[in-house]
């Protein structure tokens, strides 16, 4: 999980809470044909990367692609309309739920689920429209595969009304609620260290020291550079 940087507050949603400011998720999603949802589902994924805000795996396939409310639509007051606040919704991957594909049958379980798939309704979790891009609080166990707190780097951040006693417990309880290193994404990040390992290796043969800038940064090639592992 990174941080989700917002592009301008001007779109098609602000311009439709601001004509409509008491109406529901719902009456957007309608509104239209869904075409002004469809259009801000394009530009949040293009503020993302393409990238899930949670496990951060590129999400092309529209149809694979939501929009979620961090904060629960149901929390909203009569000044808060968190049903059509952007600064309130993120886009998220289906966290495997689309279980009846044929591509990955061995992660059709309950267990493989992830992100808004598998949180809780009120799960204490990071948001990603909140945390700071530096430093990251999240490294790689690269045998594994398998996030974890970075120490260190928890030590030198506080989380405002952080729920638990240290900014290590946040970061470790997000990444167990969110179910972040089940199989199916570790056995994905494991390939594209693969990758990135033999890239790498390409470039320290040809005597590249730009290679890690040329690298596409995409997906989990983010938890590697920014860590600057492999150079």
């Amino acid at each position: 999980m990174k941080r989700v940087t917002k592009s301008s507050s001007c779109n098609v949603l602000t311009v439709y809470e601001k004509k409509f400011p008491h109406n529901l998720w719902d009456d957007f999603y309608r509104h239209n044909g869904s075409k002004l949802y469809n259009r801000l589902k394009k530009q949040m994924y293009q503020d993302q990367g393409g990238l899930c805000a949670y496990c951060e795996c590129q999400v092309t396939d529209t149809h694979k692609q939501r929009i979620e409310h961090f904060n629960d639509k149901s929390n909203s007051t009569p000044s808060k309309n968190l049903h059509l606040d952007w600064n309130n919704m993120i886009g998220v991957c289906l966290g495997g739920s689309d279980i009846r594909n044929k591509e990955n049958p061995q992660f059709r379980t309950a267990a493989n689920l992830s992100c808004d798939a598998y949180k809780a309704n009120h799960a204490k979790i990071l948001n990603p429209l909140e945390i700071e891009a530096f430093p990251n609080l999240f490294t790689l166990d690269r045998k594994t595969c398998r996030l974890k707190a970075h120490s260190e780097n928890c030590k030198q951040v506080t989380i405002p009304n952080n729920p638990y006693p240290t900014t290590k417990e946040f970061v470790t309880n997000t990444i167990n609620e969110l179910n972040l290193n089940c199989d199916r994404l570790t056995t994905d990040r494991h390939k594209v260290l693969i990758a990135y390992s033999r890239e790498i290796e390409k470039g320290r043969r040809a005597g590249d020291r730009e290679i890690l800038k040329n690298l596409p940064i995409s997906g989990f090639f983010l938890v590697f550079l920014q860590h600057g592992e492999f150079y």
